[in-house]
This record gives structure tokens, C-alpha cells and sequence, in this order.
């Protein structure tokens, strides 16, 4: 009995002695709070921002374009119009209608255009980010010397003192160098009033 004891105890101890040091890093929190993320996500919603409101613009066009074609198809079927007038009707329609669809073909392009850029724009962050992320975390581990760093949302547990969050994101911050903003551009001047227009002197 006593060496079944001493089994367990020198099996603990082994297991302990195996046990990694284990950190856990939250990305969502890091992107909330490095400087350089929030930067960058601003300056994204600004692109999808602007984006969108081209988009209803073009939208608000295209939707204007659907109402003076079906004004015009009523317009064709009044039985009071002369077979000229069904025939410039007509003609008239179906130059509307080659236009509508250039103009909804615009933003359709338009539209996948935007995403794409967006998107584009959002996955160079994350790579970028990510890169920046993983180099810290790396340097945080040689120094605390941890052997394990998982991110917060996989593990189902992790006790506070785990967490290497808030040192990460302290580093990334110092070394962070916010850009300056570009100064605004002067004001145009005036346009100059051709020779004829100059007023009469008094």
C-alpha cells in the first residue's frame, strides 16, 4: 500500500513537472485597444461609409430611371396615341431602356468593386496585425517563459493570471507611432473675372 502511494505521488509530481506554462492572448481585445487596429478600421468605415453613400446615390438614380420607364410604357399604351406616336413612344422606351441598363450594370460593378476593396483592405489588416500580434507575443513568451500561447475564445477556461493580453497589448502601443493627420489644403483662389467683366471705375 505504501509503494502504491508513493506511486501516486511521484506520478503527480511528474505530471506537474510536464505540465506546460500556458498564456492565452484575447485578439478581440487587442484589436479594441492597439492604436494601430483601431487606426485602420477607422479609416476602413470611412471607405465603406463612403462607399454606401455612393451607392444609394447611384441607387436613388437607377430606382428614378425604373419609375420614368414604366411612366413611359403607361404613357405607349393610351389608346388616344396615333401609330406615329405609339412609334416615338416606343423609340423613346427603348433608349430609356439602353441607358437603365448601362446605369444598373455601373453599379452592380460598382458595388462588388466596393467589396472587393474592402475586403481586400480588411485582410491585409489582419495579416498585418496579426504579424505585429504574434512577434510580441513571442517575445512576451521567451521572457515569462511560457511554452504555450493560445488565443482566449478556444480554450473553455482560463484562470485570470493566464492572461498576457493587456502586456501585449502595452508593447504593441509603445512602439506604435501614430500618423499625422494631413494638413488641410488651402483654400482655391478666386477665379479672376475676364477683362470685360471688370466693373466700371467710378
Amino acid at each position: 500500500m505504501k509503494s502504491f502511494f508513493l506511486a501516486l505521488a511521484f506520478a503527480a509530481v511528474t505530471l506537474r513537472a510536464a505540465a506546460p506554462n500556458v498564456g492565452v492572448v484575447d485578439a478581440e481585445e487587442v484589436m479594441k485597444k492597439y492604436g494601430k487596429a483601431v487606426a485602420i478600421q477607422g479609416e476602413i468605415q470611412k471607405s465603406k461609409d463612403a462607399a454606401q453613400a455612393a451607392i444609394n446615390e447611384r441607387g436613388k438614380e437607377v430606382e428614378g430611371m425604373i419609375a420614368e420607364l414604366q411612366a413611359i410604357q403607361k404613357r405607349g399604351q393610351s389608346p388616344l396615341l396615333s401609330d406615329a406616336g405609339k412609334k416615338s413612344v416606343q423609340a423613346e422606351l427603348q433608349s430609356k431602356s439602353e441607358v437603365f441598363q448601362q446605369r444598373r450594370g455601373e453599379l452592380e460593378k460598382f458595388i462588388q468593386e466596393a467589396n472587393a476593396t474592402i475586403q481586400q483592405r480588411q485582410a491585409e489588416m489582419t495579416k498585418t496585425i496579426g504579424a505585429e500580434v504574434r512577434a510580441e507575443v513571442e517575445k512576451i513568451s521567451k521572457a515569462k517563459s511560457l511554452q504555450l500561447v493560445l488565443p482566449k475564445g478556444v480554450a473553455l477556461y482560463a484562470d485570470a493570471s493566464l492572461d498576457i493580453t493587456e502586456e501585449v497589448v502595452k508593447v504593441l502601443n509603445a512602439g506604435y507611432k501614430p500618423a499625422e493627420a494631413p494638413t488641410a489644403p488651402a483654400a482655391p483662389a478666386a477665379p479672376v473675372a475676364p477683362a470685360g467683366d471688370k466693373p466700371a471705375a467710378k
